[in-house]
């Protein structure tokens, strides 16, 4: 009976220590896939799609060639369809993650920006404590910055830099691309940490760290080549039709003038 009893006992310990596994393994995978986040690169979108069953209980994902998944927003342009609330808060390091914004803003004279990342149900300190792995260092009264880096596309050495200039209020200049972690209230009581991209843009640097983009950049080429196509087919039946018309004499009606006269 005792031998019984301890039997059953060892089996309910061992479906115990199964459970816990599991919960930690699941846990552990949710943990690896934020944690990419915060290195601002491609590492993000393929952890994304290697634990994307854990990820899909919180929020719905897309998958595109090269295994490349990301998290979908209805339009990176428009304020009111650029984020996208979780079915339920995500945890993390004690934090609760309920959301996601991946923005884009086309400017004239500053490049493009783009900032994506997560939406954080806790205050602006308590997400800043817990993510103290991050050096955050003040960028003014509102934000904190992290790991700024400068891209020169003119310097010899092309690579990613320290960037120790990263000042509020300060677009990258012409021909520089800067990349950044940035923590800042969002609303209610809620923080965002984003990662930034921003300035004279090229496309392959754009793709290396975004390359969710790729097949939304080239529909946009596409469009931009039928648009040119278009144009020139157009200015090219407009000297057909010019070349069609007959051509007035001149010394005719020069003359004609003169007679009227």
């Amino acid at each position: 009976m005792l031998l019984k009893k301890n039997s059953i006992l060892v089996c309910a310990l061992f479906v115990s220590c199964i459970s816990f596994a599991q919960t930690n393994n699941k846990q552990s995978e949710k943990d690896k896939v934020i944690d990419s986040f915060f290195q601002c690169n491609n590492q993000f979108y393929k952890q994304l799609n290697k634990y994307q069953e854990v990820i899909k209980k919180y929020v719905d994902l897309e998958t595109i060639p090269n295994n490349i998944t990301y998290i979908p927003v209805e339009s990176m342009k428009q304020a009111d369809k650029n984020k996208i609330m979780f079915k339920k808060p995500l945890e993390y390091r004690g934090l609760k993650i309920t959301g996601y914004q991946n923005i884009y803003i086309p400017t004239d004279f500053s490049g493009q920006l783009f900032y994506w990342g997560f939406i954080f149900d806790n205050k602006k300190d308590e997400v800043k404590n817990a993510l103290n792995n991050i050096n955050w260092l003040p960028y003014n009264t509102n934000v904190y910055i992290a790991n700024a880096k400068i891209y020169d596309l003119n310097a010899k050495l092309k690579q990613w830099q320290d960037d120790f200039y990263a000042i509020d209020g300060v677009a990258p200049k012409f021909g520089t691309i800067s990349k950044a972690l940035y923590l800042e209230n969002f609303a209610n009581n809620q923080t965002s940490v984003f990662c930034s991209l921003q300035g004279d843009l090229k496309k392959e640097i754009l793709l290396e760290a975004r390359p969710d983009l790729k097949i939304t950049i080239e529909k946009q080429e596409a469009k931009q080549q039928e648009l040119i196509k278009a144009y020139k087919e157009k200015m090219q039946k407009e000297k057909e039709k010019q070349r069609s018309q007959p051509q007035t004499n001149t010394t005719e009606t020069i003359s004609k003038d003169g007679d009227n006269i």
